[in-house]
């Protein structure tokens, strides 16, 4: 079973700009003229309920015991306003047709966790006509803290996991999945994510990692790739062979991990401690768009981070679509590769 939990704002709907917008209303409303940061960024925990508690912080207030419910109640009318006059919020195109589906899969379980209060979070679903009906829902008023909430929509859904996804818009939902070890799924421009759930394809594959058992498939997948592709005797050309890679697996030279659907094993990633460098990382092409690209780099990263806190790094094409998806996960370009090392054309990308 698969765990796949939602944000709402900017994730399911297209409300994150006015929500921002009504709740510096609503909170001047009741407070006053309070001085309020520059943007949501700029907040240590994005919830409403983080937020609230750092604005009487910032502004040295000691709230009334009413003044958060005050303050919900104004946002809440405020948002019903703004539907009034500008119609139902919208959600992210094909966003109802995924729910649906998940909610008739055997093999998801579906959770929302949002940074918003429950008040204005189910105002806004229901607004949008978007049914969320049997989902469990995590809001500010369980937790002031993002991974407070998301663990606890979490734990509604009693199972054990193969895999935890969450989808979500901001910067704050990327880092609350990286402290949680989640995999997450970027939405929206900000962080150059999906911006259409049509046509998005369900993650329902796992990660172990890699034994000296698994090289005939990996090797199936080098072998079986677009992009980059070389066959058997090209590889061995090169110095990779079967018994090359399962020799450097057995001496630790070489660690891997192989991300696996069923019994199938659909992609692999792999890394040298000593140079800190991600080698390998390929996708069968008909698995291609189920996020396990990214698990297998974030797998990778994650273990040569616990080996040491220099940079670590990897070789790629900047003509290849693998270089646009290293630059969109926070990778740099180094410029050292083509003319300075004769390495075939490649580049050099780092990770701090």
């Amino acid at each position: 079973m698969h765990a796949v939990v939602f944000d709402i704002d900017g994730t399911l709907l297209e409300s994150a700009a006015v929500d921002d917008a009504l709740y510096r209303e609503a909170v001047r409303q009741v407070l006053g003229d309070v001085q309020l940061r520059s943007s949501i960024h700029a907040y240590d925990y994005v919830t409403d309920a983080g937020i609230f508690a750092q604005i009487l912080a910032d502004n040295a207030i000691e709230a009334e015991r009413d003044a958060q419910t005050r303050i919900k109640e104004h946002f809440v009318s405020a948002l019903r306003s703004h539907v009034d006059s500008n119609g139902p919020f919208r959600e992210i195109p094909g966003a109802s047709e995924l729910l649906q589906s998940l909610r008739e899969s055997t093999s998801h379980a579906v959770a929302i966790a949002t940074g918003g209060w429950r008040e204005s979070a189910e105002f806004k679903l229901q607004s949008a006509r978007l049914d969320y009906t049997n989902f469990p829902l995590a809001t500010a008023n369980d937790h002031y803290e993002r991974t407070g909430i998301m663990e606890i929509a979490l734990s509604q859904l009693g199972h054990e996991f193969e895999s935890i996804t969450y989808y979500g818009d901001g910067p704050w939902d990327r880092e609350a999945c990286a402290a949680l070890d989640w995999r997450f799924i970027p939405v929206g421009r900000e962080l150059g994510g999906i911006d259409s759930y049509f046509g998005h394809r369900l993650a329902s594959h796992s990660l172990r990692p890699m034994v000296i058992g698994d090289v005939s498939a990996i090797f199936h997948v080098r072998t079986s790739v677009n992009d980059n592709h070389m066959d058997v005797d090209e590889l061995r050309e090169i110095g990779i062979t079967r018994e090359w890679v399962a020799e450097q697996l057995e001496s630790g030279k070489l660690v891997g991990w192989c991300a696996v659907a069923g019994e199938e094993v659909v992609g692999f990633s792999l890394v040298t401690e000593a140079t800190r460098e991600v080698n390998a990382l390929f996708v069968l092409p008909d698995w291609s768009g189920y996020g396990i690209g990214h698990d297998l780099l974030h797998a990778a990263v994650k273990h040569l981070r616990h080996c040491g806190h220099a940079a670590v790094r990897l070789r790629t094409d900047p003509k290849s679509p693998a270089y646009e998806f290293y630059l969109r996960r926070g990778w740099r370009d180094t410029g050292v590769g083509r003319e300075q090392d004769g390495a075939d054309g490649d580049r050099f990308l780092e990770l701090e």
